[in-house]
């Protein structure tokens, strides 16, 4: 067993000072042991609106990894679209839209509480529903969360030269914590 030790030994005798270099040089490219794990996460936000997707299984299988999160799916209504009708066509179409809109983002919220509760993790999932600037909402009670978890489409349309709706970009470039966008 000794001579194994030995050839072992001498064959590898240069990999450390090697190993020691290659770090210096590739360590803006190497992942600290604190950025290899995987980052605490109790609390999650997916806010939710007209033009948003479901969760697809890609983003189910991501909230997997995170067992006895705290979930809040967060409808918006667009306020500035329900004043608009209400000053253009009039107060009744204005509360139709509204009608529409309720109805809609309640039936959104429990497709989207059915998919995540068929995950194994014991989630706690809340479900709101908001009216305002859809960017302003998500802004406004991020500091509760440690991750959003968003559509490309949350806000508006995406076309074929910007693949990420520009609510999302605002959203992006306001906040402070992580975002996954599907």
């Amino acid at each position: 067993m000794g001579l194994f030790s030995n050839l072992i030994l001498r064959r590898f005798k240069d990999v450390a000072p090697r190993y020691e270099e290659i770090v210096r040089a590739y360590k803006e490219f190497l992942l600290t042991e604190e950025e290899f794990a995987i980052p605490k996460i109790e609390r999650i936000m997916i806010p939710l609106d007209r033009y948003s997707e479901h969760p697809n299984e890609t983003v189910l299988e991501y909230l997997s990894s995170y067992p006895g999160a705290q979930i809040l799916i967060l409808y918006v209504i667009d306020g500035e679209v329900c004043r608009l009708i209400r000053e253009t066509i009039g107060e009744r179409e204005a509360e139709l839209f509204r009608k529409r809109e309720l109805e809609r983002g309640h039936n959104m919220l429990k497709q989207a509480e059915k998919l995540i509760s068929e995950i194994r993790g014991g989630f706690s999932i809340q479900s709101k529903l908001k009216t305002g600037n859809k960017a302003e909402v998500v802004e406004g009670i991020v500091d509760n969360f440690e991750l959003i978890i968003i559509s490309r489409h949350y806000g508006a349309e995406t076309t074929k030269t910007h693949p990420v709706s520009p609510i999302v970009l605002r959203i992006l470039q306001n906040v402070k914590i992580p975002v996954l966008l599907y």
